[in-house]
């Protein structure tokens, strides 16, 4: 079942990749050799098969490890019944060639072989790395949709940050953190959201972040505007308090008048 997933993730994969680039890499010779031994094995960490065969060439003896995928091209594999990958014994001692590119080098073998052409594919995004890919990846999110991400980042000309952004949102159906740039309304699902990035050009991008710090100024400055109100009532009671002292003295000095010409009476 395993085998299945990933067989299904990683041709879904390389459909997108391919389908969107037309450069043609240059290989180094292939290897060539008579099929000494086949090898099943299943990494534990990763839970990836991939295949270990030995060559002889010219009484030379080389190994070399390659995925499921292009062990079944060349027919060294084949799928069961059950749809797992059984050896086929019918190719020992028959010579073969295996193409350079599809041969999975010693510091690749703990690393999930998606996730790694991914992070080599779009390496070009700023920040991006295996890591950051395989985190999405153990959170949840297949394949599939992590080429999307990556590819509409690009698009974007974002980095890592605006990646795990999208990622965020399309797990989470909160697309709020984007605004369209047409009416600047926010998406309000993956669809137009995505429609909306690949409909970006370079001088004008569909869509783009929100713009959180001037809302948050925009508060600020009301909260001023209150506080100089309540100043302003402030200083009104100060004046009627004077106005009422003033209103008194003068009755005191009224009094004061009437007492003196009692006296001089």
């Amino acid at each position: 079942m395993k085998n299945n997933k990933f067989l299904v993730s990683f041709v879904f994969v390389i459909a997108v990749l391919v389908g969107q680039v037309s450069a043609v890499f240059a290989a180094p010779a292939v290897i060539t050799g008579t099929v000494q031994s086949i090898t099943l094995e299943t990494n534990t960490n990763t839970a990836v098969t991939t295949v270990l065969i030995t060559l002889l060439n010219n009484e030379a003896k080389q190994t070399v490890r390659i995925t499921i995928e292009s062990a079944i091209a060349l027919g060294i594999v084949m799928l069961g019944g059950d749809g797992n990958p059984v050896i086929n014994e019918a190719i020992l001692g028959q010579l073969i060639e295996i193409d350079p590119a599809t041969v999975i080098a010693e510091e690749q073998i703990n690393q999930h072989p998606v996730g790694d052409a991914l992070a080599t594919f779009f390496s070009d995004i700023t920040d991006l790395d295996y890591e950051t890919i395989m985190t999405a990846h153990d959170e949840g999110t297949g394949f599939g949709v992590i080429a999307q991400a990556l590819w509409l980042t690009r698009k974007l000309g974002g980095d890592a940050k605006l990646f795990q952004d999208i990622i965020y949102a399309k797990k989470n159906n909160d697309f709020s953190a984007f605004v369209l740039n047409d009416d600047g309304s926010t998406p309000q699902n993956w669809g137009q959201f995505r429609k909306a990035a690949m409909d970006s050009k370079k001088d004008k991008p569909g869509i783009s972040m929100a713009d959180k710090d001037n809302n948050g100024g925009g508060n600020d400055n009301g909260n001023n505007g209150n506080g100089n109100n309540q100043g302003g009532s402030g200083n009104g009671n100060n004046g009627n308090d004077g106005n009422g002292k003033d209103k008194d003295k003068n009755k005191d000095d009224k009094k004061n008048k009437d007492k003196g010409k009692g006296n001089d009476k």
